[in-house]
């Protein structure tokens, strides 16, 4: 339920964007925010967790899957992961407090 939250806030903030889930034969990126204009994109995993842990960053690290992104929909300017913790900046990956970003989005 979260993640479909998350996807319908993020779609009405960004009309002029692509937001989808992207699955692969291992994985999924939760969300991708596409900038048709930019051709640039962000991926994000939705987690439950209050708890960061480099587990949850997995697929946004997996090469092989961000080199498929990148071939379709350009450079990933950002790796997030939304989770109900404290934000910040962990090797590359931003982790980002759901709820912060849901009042952003609104």
């Amino acid at each position: 339920m979260l993640e479909d939250i998350v996807l319908l806030e993020t779609m009405m903030r960004w009309p002029g964007k692509e937001v989808f889930v992207l699955q692969f034969a291992l994985g999924e990126f939760d969300m991708v925010v596409f900038d048709p204009e930019k051709l640039e994109c962000e991926i994000f995993e939705i987690k439950h967790s209050k708890v960061r842990a480099r587990e949850q960053a997995r697929h946004l690290l997996d090469p092989e899957n961000c080199r498929k992104t990148e071939f379709r929909y350009g450079p990933i300017t950002r790796k997030t992961v939304l989770y109900r913790g404290e934000t910040c900046e962990e090797d590359g990956i931003r982790y980002q407090n759901v709820e912060e970003y849901l009042m952003q989005a609104g």
